[in-house]
Parts: structure tokens; C-alpha cells; sequence
């Protein structure tokens, strides 16, 4: 998943480095800039030929598997065939979408292939719902019978149970085909229409040392000024230009929403979001209590946002410390910035409490011999970082640029903690059909590396001023786990709000976004234009409802955290977990193998002891 946009860097403006000139500071050596770009051809398809083909295969793979359609519930040897045929075809499908939505997320111009295999997708989907519909209908005694007549079937045990489980949330058959056929044009549109309308809104420019930086491409850069007007005029120019196409991002917002929410209560939900809650095997109830609880903390952003003012008061003289102004250090400070290379070499080494069957994979990654990171700035690139892959094959990196920050660098050990995941259950053999599963579960992986880069970054350093300064950095990563509420309470509210008929336009969606944020910051009362946050956070329009998989991953990794670093034998556990296969509820899988109880308020407790006794330490550092 994409780590970050620049909606997250506005938000908790996390990337503190002084403003660098190309003269000053080179961030991906010019001579190896070739090396951090992606070969798609090497590592995917040498040509739209060998893309077809697959594609080709793909289809075909449907059509022998189409012909068991009606016959499922008759024999074990039929349900066992459906499934393994379908599980064939999972790495082949997967490949297909990874390398399309690269060449995409490379260059948003080179769409082709993307609308190509979501069309394709959207059809062949619409052939397979036969096996769901067909597996639910199978009586529980005739199940068990067909598990001891072909005992390969137990293979696919929890896959079958878990179609089954849908029992209450599926249409009928011609139904299920026709949603699934649609699903290309019910979906997917709102993530395109709203990066046309970043890609054709006029961001304005602003020049600093004879170098003009445009605000979206640059805001990194921007915000990190020692220059103070700088820094404000960056975040206003970011804010004021998006609100001008505010109609347009409530109208997309909106619409996409109702339509989720529609096929979701024709399945049998209450709206999409307790579709997606079931999916991760959590209630609706139990969600919005834990955000609510969560959200009773709100206020421990706030005491480390008073302690940074009062840091920031004393070092500059402000009378008043403006958003803009929240990594500001003292004038004689040089903020560290760091090559890819550099950041590399700390990764690498901040995992090393994981052991070499975790750094192997790490290292294969981070190679640019590799050619498995793609971070050379670009025009119509996608905003953001994520990893992406498939079962059995490569994993990758992007992000839309890289110019050294320490944001970055956390953003690279996040996003290289997803694919070292999968990379563990590849080698471990993990079968494709149980590939996935909750995203908490993979995004605690990448939320502990991201903490263990953080601090290790600030353990290492001697200098005093430096150790304050990554501590400040790592407790605003720690302190995610209320950032990451407040998007997801929020996209909850709105979902809610629209149902009930009090959202309908661009203000009703900015007052709820006043309302719902203002707990967590003592900043966003202060500046009106912060209201339109809801607009710039492109989760809410590309993968909904998907913050929620943040909130619970933020709580387990500071217990990971925590035990990793602390806990003897814990490592062991934890690379087991990244082996397991999703052959179990998630929540189950964690518990089994971690000891942790994701749903217990002792995890919640324990992470916010931890975070409160860092803003003490920080205050005495200062």
C-alpha cells in the first residue's frame, strides 16, 4: 500500500530538513540515477506480447475452471478441482494487475494496460462467483464427508469455510456475476477522477535561491525552509490551490461513497464500511469503540505538540508557533538529510535486531543492481510511496520522489517491511490462495520497521541537540496511532453522515472535518484552510475504509516495538508470524503466534504508557 502522500507530510509535516539546493546535497547520485528506476521488462514482461500472453492464459485458465460451474456441491473431486484451478491462476492475475498499475504509477499517461486488466478482471470475476454461491449451499455434514472422501481438500478448508461465512452477505448467482461484471465502472473511477484533478490543478511555484519548486511536486522541500515565509507560503499555496477544486473532490468523494454504500446494504450490510469490517473479521461495534477509545488520548498529541512550542518559542523568539513553524529547530542545528545510499546502509541496519532471515530479503530489495526501486522524480507520477508484488515473484518499491528527508527514509523502511513480508512467505511456501489476508495484520510489520528505524536513528546519536531532534521524529511516527484514528474516526463519520442525509456537499464535509480533528492538534483551530483535510487524503478515494487496518496496526506495533527490542525469544515469534500463512482469522493468527491480543485494552494501554513516558524524556532532553 502507499505509505504516504502529502496529505500525511501537511498533516504531521514529519520530513524536518533544511532546504537543499541540487549544489548542496545530491539525494540519488546523477551517475546511478538509471539504477533507481524500475525494469519492468527484466522483471515482468520484455514486451506487450508477453503480457498478452499472459493475459491470454489468464482467460483460458477461466474457461477450463468455468466448466466445473454447477457441479461443486455434486463431489469432493469437483470442489477440490475448482479450488486448486483457482488457486493456479492467483500469481498469474496478481502479476498481470502489479505490472500494469506500474506503468501507471510511473507515468499516469500510460494507462492502457490498467483499464485493460481491470476490464478483463471485472469479467472474469463475474465467471468465478460460481464457486462461492456453489460452496455455500454445501450442508455441513456433506462437507465433512467430502473433506474424508479427498482429504487434498482440507488444503483449502479455510478458504471454503470463508466463502461460507458470506453465506448471509451473498446475492444470487446472476446477481453475483452481474455486480462483479460492473465492478470496473462501479469502482476504480473515483481514484482516477481525483488524480485527473491533482494532475490538472495549477499548483503555484515558488522560487528560493533561484531554484523554482512547484508546492505538490516540492512540499517536502518547501515546508522544511529555514526560511519562515517560505514554509507558510508552501502550506497555504497547497491548501487554497486544492480548496479550489473543492465541488469537484466532495462530488467524487461523495458519489463514490453512495455507490459502495449501496452494493454493500444489498448484501446485507449496514453500509460499506461493516462490509469491510467483516471482511477483517471485526464487528462494526467493536471498531467504533476502539476508535473511541483512542480517541480519549487525543490529548497526549497535544502535550507534545505544547512541548515543541515551548521549545520552539525559546530557540526562535515567535510570539506565536503556526503549523508551518512545528520542526522548527534552533537556527544553528543542521537537520540531517541523507543519500539513498545512506539510508539504505541505516535501514539495514536498524533490522538487524531481526535476524538474517530477515535482513537477506532486505537487503535483495534495497540492491539497485536489483532495479527494484523506482524513486527518481518525475512528472504525472502517482503521490505517495508502496510496495507491490506477487506470490512467488518480485517485490518492488516506488515512491513519487526522493530527496533525502528523514520522512523518506522512514517511508522506505515501512514500505520495505511490507515486502520483506511477503517476500518471508514466498520463500516460506506460503500457497497462494492464502497470500493475504487483513491488512493490520501486514501493516504492523511495516509500522515496526518504520519504529525501528526511528529509533535506532535516535540511540545512535550522541550529539544532544541531534538525539532531541530524532526522538521529536520518532515520537511523531509513535503518535501515529492517533493521527491514524483521526483519518480513519473521521471517513467513518462521513460515511455515517451521508447516510443519515447530513453530508451532501464540500461544507458539510469541512465542518465534520473541523469537528472531528480539532481533538488532536492544539494547530488546526487556528488555520480555517486545514478543514479541507478531508480532501488531500487520497485513502479515502482510492482504497476506502483501508485507515481502519492503520489504527489497529499502529496499537501492535508498539507492542512488536517493544518486544522485539526487549523481550528475549520474541523475534523468533515474530518472523514466525510473517511466515504464517492466512489459513486462520487474523486476529487469531497474532494471538497464536505473538501472544498478543490484538483486541485487548492492555495493548492500548501499554502503547500509550510508552508514548507518554517519550514526551517526558524529551522534555528533559530539553
Amino acid at each position: 500500500m502507499r505509505y504516504a502522500n502529502i496529505a500525511v507530510l501537511i498533516l504531521t509535516l514529519t520530513a524536518s530538513v533544511a532546504l537543499a539546493t541540487a549544489q548542496d546535497f545530491e539525494p540519488i547520485p546523477s551517475t546511478d540515477r538509471n539504477l533507481y528506476t524500475f525494469d519492468l521488462e527484466g522483471n515482468f514482461y520484455a514486451d506487450e506480447t508477453a503480457f498478452q500472453a499472459d493475459l491470454d492464459a489468464l482467460v483460458e485458465g477461466i474457461t477450463r475452471l468455468e466448466a466445473l460451474k454447477g457441479q461443486l456441491a455434486s463431489s469432493a473431486d469437483h470442489l477440490y478441482n475448482a479450488y486448486r484451478l483457482n488457486e493456479d491462476l492467483i500469481p498469474t492475475w496478481w502479476k498481470l494487475w502489479v505490472y500494469a498499475y506500474l506503468r501507471y504509477a510511473t507515468n499516469t499517461d500510460d494507462f492502457q494496460p490498467l483499464e485493460k486488466i481491470e476490464k478483463t478482471s471485472g469479467d472474469l470475476e463475474s465467471r468465478i462467483q460460481f464457486i462461492k454461491t456453489e460452496t455455500q449451499v454445501i450442508d455441513d455434514a456433506t462437507l465433512e464427508r467430502y473433506f474424508s472422501e479427498r482429504p487434498e481438500l482440507r488444503e483449502y478448508e479455510f478458504a471454503i469455510k470463508e466463502a461460507r461465512r458470506y453465506r448471509d452477505h451473498t446475492l444470487t448467482l446472476p446477481e453475483e456475476e452481474l455486480l462483479a461484471s460492473l465492478s470496473p465502472y462501479l469502482g476504480g473511477w473515483s481514484e482516477k477522477l481525483y488524480q485527473r484533478l491533482i494532475d490538472r490543478t495549477d499548483f503555484p511555484d515558488i522560487v528560493v535561491d533561484g531554484d523554482t519548486f512547484d508546492v505538490n511536486l516540492n512540499f517536502s522541500v518547501l515546508i522544511n525552509s529555514n526560511d519562515r515565509q517560505v514554509r507558510k507560503d508552501a502550506w497555504l499555496g497547497y491548501f487554497q490551490t486544492m480548496a479550489e477544486q473543492r465541488d469537484l473532490y466532495a462530488f467524487t468523494l461523495i458519489k463514490a461513497i453512495e455507490t459502495r454504500d449501496k452494493i454493500a446494504q444489498l448484501k446485507g450490510f449496514r453500509n460499506y464500511p461493516d462490509s469491510k469490517f467483516f471482511d477483517l473479521f471485526l464487528s462494526y461495534d467493536d471498531v467504533a469503540a476502539y476508535f473511541d477509545e483512542i480517541a480519549r488520548h487525543a490529548y497526549l498529541r497535544k502535550e507534545y505538540e505544547k512541548v515543541r512550542q515551548t521549545r520552539i518559542k525559546a530557540i526562535t523568539g515567535y510570539d506565536t508557533v503556526y503549523i508551518w513553524d512545528r520542526q522548527v529547530q534552533a537556527e544553528d542545528f543542521e537537520k540531517p538529510r541523507f543519500t539513498i545510499d545512506e539510508a539504505r546502509k541505516a535501514i539495514l541496519a536498524a533490522m538487524e535486531p531481526l535476524g538474517e532471515e530477515y535482513l537477506s530479503r532486505l537487503r535483495h530489495l534495497l540492491d539497485p543492481n536489483n532495479r527494484l526501486l523506482d524513486i527518481v522524480t518525475g512528472e504525472k507520477r502517482v503521490p505517495g510511496m508502496f510496495s507491490t508484488g506477487y506470490p512467488g515473484g518480485v517485490y518492488l518499491f516506488f515512491a513519487q520522489t526522493y530527496n533525502g528527508y528523514l520522512s523518506e527514509v522512514r517511508g522506505l523502511a515501512h514500505e520495505s517491511g511490507h515486502a520483506v513480508h511477503h517476500m518471508i512467505e514466498s520463500d516460506a511456501g506460503v500457497r497462494p490462495i492464502y497470500f493475504s489476508g487483513p491488512s493490520y495484520l501486514t501493516e504492523s510489520a511495516a509500522i515496526t520497521s518504520e519504529l525501528l528505524i526511528g529509533y535506532y536513528l535516535y540511540s545512535q546519536a550522541q550529539d544532544k541537540d541531534l538525539k532531541a531532534y530524532y526522538l521529536e521524529q520518532f515520537l511523531e511516527d509513535a503518535l501515529g496511532l492517533l493521527i491514524n484514528n483521526m483519518f480513519a474516526n473521521l471517513e467513518l463519520k462521513i460515511y455515517e453522515g451521508i447516510e443519515e442525509g447530513t453530508i451532501i456537499g464540500a461544507d458539510d464535509l469541512d465542518d465534520i472535518a473541523y469537528r472531528m480533528t480539532t481533538p488532536y492538534s492544539i494547530y488546526y483551530a487556528m488555520h480555517p484552510e486545514y478543514k479541507g483535510m478531508w480532501s488531500v487524503i487520497h485513502h479515502y478515494f482510492d482504497v476506502p475504509m483501508y485507515n481502519v487496518n492503520y489504527v489497529f496496526a499502529q496499537a501492535l506495533a508498539l507492542v512488536f516495538f517493544d518486544r522485539i527490542l526487549n523481550q528475549p525469544g520474541f523475534v523468533e515469534k515474530y518472523v514466525a508470524m510473517l511466515k504464517s500463512p492466512f489459513d486462520k482469522p487474523a486476529p487469531e493468527i497474532i494471538l497464536e503466534k505473538t501472544g498478543v491480543d490484538m483486541l485487548d485494552p492492555d495493548v492500548l494501554a501499554s502503547g500509550f504508557d510508552f508514548i507518554e513516558s517519550k514526551i517526558e524524556e524529551l522534555r528533559s532532553l530539553y
